[in-house]
């Protein structure tokens, strides 16, 4: 007890230093507290689910253009041939989503949500809280549903909703069978109901009728135990290619456990994926705090012959090292203490503010008693760390070269101080490149051509009396002055994910396997997109060549990989069937757009699609033609709320990740620059301190202010140069190998890393100079009446 009151009345003397290192620990804690629930919100994805090490997700492997293609689409026929021929096999689950909205209503109210369609087993497979209903009956009924605790209280309020019955998209009769907790945001499967397999079926004849070439679906497969592993993956590597001739497909078994980390495939291997962006954010938490225990030992040391004094005394009357050690390490414990609960607020405060930042739902779990084991953790581990060194080192002081006022501040100690301080800002350097680099590489990507026109393209969601009224509603909305052009799409058009094998041209070799991107489009496709037509025709509901689907638009990719000399009137095969090339349009990104263009096949969609896509008439206001189209889609289709998405912004959505990694790199490392500063600046006090006199008698000398100011800012801009020239090769390297993930990617320059040097040293001059003109204007009376 007597070293924390003695540690209590040094920490009060010196006030200033000890709020700027208590300060610069609490923002190096919360930062730290920050990111750690960032990545612990992504570690823990669907870890709700127990016996989760014995559930697996089939990967579908295909080979072609060279190469290995990893997705989770699989056949849906391949679920229950693994259930009665893999032995091992606890239970198997189908899942398809259902993410374009479907209306479910009640009486007079109807809300659109998410849903999923999955076989009775899977509610077995992953147990879901489910506040009423039987998970193992939820689904075994061909017209159920189970919601979610919201959407039931949205519907039916404080009623009992079991056993009532609510629509599905205004004409099928659902009964709830179940309803679940609320879906937590670190999961796979977020929707808002749950149906049965066979409404899909029933519903979609191509889907009951779907064979072994046919991949649309999820499949989930439960072992009875890890040890049947081996033996089941190996059956089910094979078949695919066992029970469809000819076709170079390969279903393997991931462990679902590590889906949401580990997505990426590169060759038919998992190579990583979300896991890369943890791990960066976890040495980033580590690395800020290290760099607020770094202040800590600067500060601490650089008061070494303020405190050289009180350590000579106490030695001289009989303290040993072991109790001086203790008595600076409760110093240092008592500052972690103070800057870990200005860290909790700070973390309560600023919790909410992240989460709207980043768009994400963190919350730190206040009621769990591991989390406040944890907060002790670190509290103690970074008072241990910042204390550690400056306890030895006090404590080694010689009480009679001490007393004798011989001591001076070693070399060593002034060596290791630089080396941190350089470290510091080495961080802080890399930091700003990284971030720099990142708005570069989402400013590329953004502003490169996507080849078609994205302002002003609206897609609307065809359902319900939608899906015959598709010309109506486009001739309506033109006639009003809505629109200039209109479009039906079988998927948006920032959407990829159809495709296939299928298509046969001269000259193909037997073995060589193209996937080709298939999207159905309608008239007037090329005016409503802005997709520029190079050669040829487009689709007309008038050609009978175009109805009967034996005309198709290929773009530039593909007619390269063809290598065809004439595109347009060229005959191909698709499944079989020979098919007349009456166009060429140029390439567009569909889908990624980090990625190269694929090769692409249009076809005639006539009446039917899921997508309509209308082009704004740019001679009206944006909101009088969006109102007039809502006016127009509320009296063709009354029972659905209207939905309209803008295309500009559904493509924004595509550098999420991106732009979650710069403003966690911004954000961060703007902290960790602001930590750095704190410490710069207490170190520039504590030397404009100690050179008080000769600041004195150099002004009286006739040294001028500036003069003055520059000598107490070169030593510390020496080490930011330093800093720099270190950082600067080490940044270049990982940065480039960061760019490697991406096919189209900027070049790193010199005028990269001369702005982030130049930032950091004009804010660690900022920082210096402060202290220095104070320094320097202080009036040499005061500071030498005393000689």
């Amino acid at each position: 007890m007597n070293y924390f009151k003695t540690s209590w009345r040094n920490i009060k003397k010196r006030k200033a230093f000890s709020v700027i290192n208590a300060g610069g620990l609490a923002l190096g804690m919360t930062s730290c507290l920050l990111l750690l629930l960032y990545v612990w919100h992504h570690w823990n994805y669907d870890k709700q689910f127990t016996g989760i090490e014995n559930i697996y997700v089939l990967q579908n492997n295909q080979q072609g253009d060279g190469k290995i293609f990893t997705f989770l689409a699989t056949p849906k026929v391949i679920a229950g041939t693994i259930a009665t021929e893999v032995p091992g096999v606890k239970r198997t689950a189908r899942v398809l989503s259902y993410t374009a909205g479907g209306l479910i209503s009640y009486k007079e109210s109807g809300i659109k949500k998410d849903g999923l369609f999955a076989d009775p087993a899977f509610f077995e497979m992953f147990d879901y809280k489910f506040i009423s209903g039987s998970p193992a009956k939820a689904l075994a009924q061909p017209n159920s549903i189970v919601l979610t605790r919201d959407l039931a209280a949205n519907l039916f309020g404080d009623d009992n909703p079991m056993g009532k019955t609510v629509r599905r998209n205004d004409t099928t009769q659902l009964m709830v069978t179940g309803v679940v907790e609320n879906i937590p945001t670190n999961t796979t499967f977020r929707f808002d109901y749950f149906l049965p397999w066979s409404i899909v079926e029933n519903e979609q004849s191509w889907i009951k009728n779907a064979g072994w070439g046919s991949n649309f679906c999820q499949t989930f497969v439960q072992l009875k135990d890890e040890k049947y592993y081996s033996s089941a993956n190996g059956i089910i590597k094979k078949m695919i290619n066992k029970n469809q001739n000819g076709y170079k497909g390969e279903a393997f078994m991931f462990p679902f456990a590590k889906l949401h980390l580990w997505s990426k495939f590169e060759n038919g291997k998992s190579v990583g994926g979300m896991i890369d962006q943890i791990r960066q954010f976890s040495i980033l938490a580590i690395c800020i705090l290290l760099i607020a225990c770094i202040n800590f030992m600067n500060l601490s040391t650089a008061r070494s012959e303020e405190r050289a004094k009180e350590v000579g005394i106490r030695k001289a009357i009989g303290s040993s090292r072991k109790s001086l050690i203790a008595q600076f390490m409760s110093e240092s414990l008592i500052l972690s203490l103070f800057a870990m609960i200005t860290s909790v607020i700070l973390l309560f405060i600023c919790l909410p503010y992240f989460n709207r930042l980043l768009g994400i739902q963190l919350s730190a779990p206040w009621s769990q008693w591991y989390f406040w084991a944890f907060l002790v953790g670190i509290t103690v581990l970074t008072g241990v760390v910042s204390g550690s060194y400056p306890a030895f080192y006090l404590s080694s002081f010689r009480p009679v070269k001490v007393l004798k006022g011989a001591l001076k501040t070693s070399k060593g100690t002034l060596s290791l101080r630089k080396v941190l301080v350089v470290i510091q800002f080495g961080f802080a350097v890399f930091l700003i490149t990284a971030t720099l680099c990142v708005y570069r590489q989402i400013s590329f990507i953004r502003n490169k051509p996507t080849g078609f026109d994205k302002v002003g393209l609206v897609e609307i969601p065809v359902e319900g009396n939608l899906g015959k009224s598709t010309d109506l509603f486009i001739r309506e909305a033109k006639n009003a002055g809505a629109i200039v052009s209109g479009t039906g799409l079988s998927q948006s058009i920032t959407q990829s994910g159809n495709n296939t094998w299928g298509f046969e041209w001269p000259g193909k070799r037997p073995d060589e396997q193209v996937l080709i991107d298939v999207l159905r489009v309608g008239n007037d496709f090329t005016a409503t997109t802005g997709i520029k037509l190079i050669e040829g025709r487009q689709f007309s509901g008038a050609n009978a060549a175009d109805t009967s689907s034996s005309t198709i638009i290929i773009n530039e990719t593909a007619a390269k990989i063809m290598k065809l000399k004439s595109p347009v009137g060229s005959i191909i095969k698709s499944g079989g069937s020979p098919v007349t090339v009456i166009g060429v349009i140029k390439d567009f990104i569909w889908g990624s757009p980090y990625q190269k263009v694929a090769p692409m096949v249009l076809s005639y969609s006539g009446s039917s699609s899921s997508v309509l896509a209308v082009r704004l008439n740019p001679a009206k206001n944006i909101s009088s033609s969006v109102r007039k189209m809502e006016e127009i889609l509320k009296s063709i289709n009354p029972a659905y709320p209207p939905v309209l998405h803008f295309t500009d912004e559904d493509f924004e959505k595509k550098f999420e990740n991106e732009k979650t990694l710069g403003l966690l790199a911004n954000l961060f490392g703007g902290l960790a620059i602001i930590i750095s500063c704190l410490g710069l600046f207490g170190l520039a006090t504590y030397a404009a301190e100690l050179r008080t006199k000769e600041i004195g008698i150099r002004k009286v000398l006739g040294a001028s202010v500036q003069g003055i100011t520059t000598l107490l800012s070169r030593d510390f801009l020496q080490l930011v140069v330093i800093s720099i020239i270190i950082a600067v090769p080490l940044s270049w390297w990982s940065l480039g190998k960061w760019l490697e993930n991406y096919e189209y990617r900027i070049s790193l320059d010199w005028t990269l890393f001369v702005f982030a040097g130049l930032i950091t040293i004009i804010v660690a001059l900022l920082t210096v100079s402060f202290q220095a003109v104070k320094a320097a204007l202080a009036n040499p009376v005061k500071s030498l009446r005393s000689e």
